[in-house]
């Protein structure tokens, strides 16, 4: 993405997995605010929510949500509004964070974090939205390619492993 985006696209990530590894890993090259999220307030949705707002306040740019499988939703909206953004779902079927949490600061005794796979692009195509699945990481420049040029709402599901072995640096916060 980093590559194939505009210098001035917007990127808005959930709290949660995203937000951490858009913060210390995406370079923006462009000053002024490109990067939007809701750092460690478990605001589960809120990037496609705020990506709509980016968006109108910014419509010349580019903005992509970047969002966890458990924060799916809000399509209606974007194809009513015939709003362009960029959806991106790291598609792994837990929410991993809490997980990881669970696991490290309540020995593994695990509560309502894992859940079936949901092909969201299908759920997205069925809207009417421009959709692409990645299961092999090889892929992902060619489907980035496609869907920064693709001129509507397109969406972008990414099959990922599990994060429950991640050290959570909010477990603290957690209880």
């Amino acid at each position: 993405m980093h590559k194939l985006l505009p210098r001035d696209a917007v990127v808005v990530a959930d709290p949660g997995t995203p937000c951490p590894y858009f913060s210390g890993y995406y370079d923006f090259l462009e000053p002024g605010r490109h990067f939007i999220t809701n750092r460690a307030h478990g605001a589960l949705g809120y990037s496609v929510s705020a990506a709509m707002g980016a968006w109108y306040g910014r419509q010349s740019s580019k903005v992509v949500s970047v969002m966890g499988d458990g924060s799916f939703g809000e399509l209606e909206t974007i194809v009513r509004k015939k709003i362009p953004l960029l959806m991106i779902v790291f598609s792994n079927s837990v929410f991993g964070w809490i997980k990881a949490s669970q696991k490290f600061g309540y020995n593994e005794r695990y509560y309502s974090v894992d859940f079936h796979r949901t092909d969201h692009a299908k759920v997205a195509s069925a809207y009417g939205v421009k959709s692409f699945t990645v299961a092999d990481p090889a892929d992902l420049a060619k489907v980035f390619k496609q869907a920064i040029e693709h001129d509507g709402p397109v969406l972008v599901d990414i099959l990922s492993q599990p994060l429950e072995d991640t050290a959570v640096p909010v477990s603290a916060w957690m209880g």
